[in-house]
């Protein structure tokens, strides 16, 4: 009877770890459809003022000459970038990641920031709705404010931008009121980086090479409101750039609609 007994536990604990080894491969895949279905882009906040989306394997450092602070963010991830990648910036500067991942890949992305870019201190913890925010401590009384919600990553040195991204609503993103969202779209999955920049009405939609020393970013302008094209000369210009670049030379035409422009930088030294 006894022995029957211990077998009959035996099977129970078996039959019990066996529920919980297909329950957690179940929320496991169920996690890996949501991050491989979900549209990034839902979830890009339409304060952000320009956009860099990386659709997949690029030399980083090629980007890194156009703005170097972006480092700050992408080197987090170690190289392991799931593609689309994109970083918005608002117009204070500040910057969010925003990346798609895999459940197998929060362990991974957590114990790297752990080991290797935060101070020895346990990460804080903040509920916002549904979302887990964490916190970590940087040098210099800085934080680097990461959250893993609906299968994408997101991290950013400031907490406004991670809410943003809470709080997104699919109605109202960074490309709702764009009237050239196929041209875009197209841009977007087809340039392996492309950045997208909003100066006033308009939106600069630009592929992003580098040859030699030089930056050509070559594309459209897009009007959002009509107005006297004319004016297609002057938006160019109007590019934030970073202390580390200027501009070379500017090509805009007029002649079809949208606006064509390319657009060469140049390292200075």
């Amino acid at each position: 009877m006894a022995k029957r007994r211990i077998k009959i536990v035996i099977l129970f604990i078996l039959l019990v770890a066996v529920l919980i080894g297909v329950g957690q491969l179940y929320k496991k895949l169920e996690y890996n459809k949501e991050s491989s279905l979900i549209d990034i882009y839902n979830y890009v906040s339409p304060e952000a003022v320009s956009i860099v989306n990386i659709n997949r394997e690029y030399n980083l450092d090629k980007l890194y000459t156009f703005d170097p602070s972006l480092k700050e963010l992408i080197g987090i991830l170690n190289g392991d970038l799931s593609f689309p990648t994109v970083i918005a910036q608002y117009a204070n500067n500040e910057k969010i990641l925003i990346t798609k991942v895999k459940q197998e890949q929060e362990v991974e992305i957590n114990s790297f920031i752990k080991a290797h870019i935060a101070l020895p201190y346990p990460a804080k913890e903040k509920e916002y709705k549904n979302a887990k925010i964490l916190f970590y401590s940087l040098p210099n009384s800085n934080f680097l404010v990461c959250t893993f919600y609906k299968g994408l990553f997101a991290m950013s040195k400031d907490y406004k931008p991670i809410q943003n991204f809470i709080d997104s609503d699919p109605e109202n993103t960074f490309f709702s009121n764009e009237g050239n969202i196929e041209l875009i779209t197209k841009m977007r999955n087809s340039a392996p980086v492309c950045l997208f920049i909003k100066i006033n009405n308009n939106t600069l939609a630009l592929d992003y090479q580098v040859q030699n020393d030089s930056i050509e970013l070559s594309g459209y302008i897009l009007n959002n409101i009509a107005k006297d094209s004319t004016n297609n000369v002057v938006i160019p210009y109007m590019i934030h750039l970073s202390d580390s670049i200027c501009i070379d030379s500017i090509d805009v035409s007029n002649e079809n609609k949208p606006a064509t422009v390319k657009i060469f930088l140049n390292k200075k030294f």
